[in-house]
């Protein structure tokens, strides 16, 4: 039936052929999401502690990233300053995505370039002691590299959540975890936002809220 194209099946047979897929697909992501946990979750655990430390010192975390991973720099902010889950009563926490400012994505990517988009939020927000986190699925985004290059000239941690190899973005990275998938970037992404919240799991342990 795998070879069967699915619109020449009835609907019943189609249901099946695309069950299977669903199967395969889960069975996919959880077997990579399985593999980054057992050879990296050290990493994880370094990089939740580098950002409870800033946290507690005062310090604020900034997130950037792409289309689906500027998604997941939002949705890990978001967790980070509202709430992870409900029963954990914590302050606020200082994350900022950079993505969610259309006025300045647009202007700076006009004025600038959109390589610089990044770069310039990081010089307006960031201070010596904050931490830079950039999502890239191939890890070759320059609008990643130059937020963490210009990170770095601040006085701030770097973090980046890659793929594949971790391209040239890790070269910038104080702390960075590659996924090691090539094909495609939902599997990549799929197991970066699994990684975020396990990182904010730790950051609450760590400061001891829960």
């Amino acid at each position: 039936m795998e070879n069967v194209p699915a619109s020449s099946l009835h609907a019943s047979d189609q249901d099946v052929l695309m069950e299977e897929r669903v199967r395969a697909a889960l069975e996919s992501s959880a077997q990579l999401k399985l593999k980054v946990a057992e050879t990296q979750g050290n990493v994880v655990v370094a990089m939740a502690r580098l950002v409870a430390n800033a946290f507690s010192g005062g310090h604020k975390l900034l997130l950037c990233g792409n289309g689906g991973s500027a998604a997941d720099a939002q949705h890990i902010a978001t967790e980070l300053t509202v709430r992870y889950r409900k029963s954990v009563q914590r302050r606020a926490l200082p994350a900022i995505a950079l993505s969610t400012d259309t006025s300045a994505l647009t202007a700076g990517a006009n004025d600038l370039g959109y390589d610089e988009v990044f770069a310039r939020l990081v010089e307006a927000y960031g201070t010596e002691g904050d931490v830079i986190l950039g999502i890239s699925t191939s890890g070759k985004s320059v609008n990643i590299k130059k937020a963490l290059e210009r990170g770095r000239m601040q006085g701030m941690h770097t973090l980046a959540l890659l793929g594949g190899d971790g391209g040239s973005v890790r070269e910038v990275a104080d702390l960075f975890l590659t996924v090691p998938y090539a094909e495609a970037a939902d599997r990549v992404q799929e197991c970066h936002i699994a990684v975020g919240h396990a990182m904010i799991d730790c950051i609450e342990h760590i400061m001891g809220y829960c």
